[in-house]
């Protein structure tokens, strides 16, 4: 049986008893949030181009370095939000106000490697769909390639296990270095 639920903005069809059509829903919203990922990186990479083409140059000429960068960029700013979390915990236990300042805090610290993944992602992005460009033997414009390279490394993370444990944590942290790579640095190696 299936019930309106009045939301805020307008009444929302739910499925309430029918597992069938909440496994149905789940699959659309799936596809939607991919749909927009793929969208959100094409956009990007068109506004950032310089910068997209710099992050792709640095994950071409040195993933290591890059991933490695990455890597303290993600575990510097979870240790400052591990220990400003903690620090509310410490003063929750007070019994204090101050709380929502350091849960705040920590969310915000939190928040910030990611900002600096989401400009990296579409040169990582690019990158993937440079390799297989290179493997279908043709050539694809930029927007195509990143496309393609979002694309498959979004199946590649919505992988049961190995791609929710490896790939997104592995995306992620080169995102960040390439990023970070490539808003600090000038030149753009082709």
């Amino acid at each position: 049986m299936k019930e309106i639920i009045y939301s805020g903005a307008s009444p929302v069809l739910m499925p309430r008893e029918d597992p069938a059509g909440k496994i149905v829903f789940a699959i659309v919203l799936l596809v939607f949030f991919v749909f927009c990922f793929i969208a959100l990186m094409t956009f990007l990479t068109a506004v950032f181009r310089e910068t997209s083409e710099r992050a792709k140059s640095a994950v071409q000429n040195a993933p290591l370095w890059t991933f490695l960068i990455g890597l303290a960029g993600y575990a510097i700013p979870g240790v400052l939000a591990a220990l400003l979390l903690s620090e509310a915990f410490v003063v929750r236990l007070l019994e204090t106000k101050t709380v929502t300042i350091f849960l705040a805090a920590a969310v915000i610290v939190a928040a910030l490697p990611l900002l600096l993944s989401l400009l990296g992602a579409p040169g990582v992005f690019s990158y993937v769909g440079d390799r297989l460009a290179q493997l279908r033997g043709g050539e694809m414009n930029e927007i195509k390639r990143t496309a393609a390279g979002t694309t498959m490394s979004v199946f590649a993370a919505l992988f049961p296990v190995v791609g929710w444990f490896v790939v997104t944590p592995c995306l992620l942290v080169l995102s960040f270095g390439a990023g970070a790579r490539g808003i600090f640095s000038r030149k753009t190696a082709r």
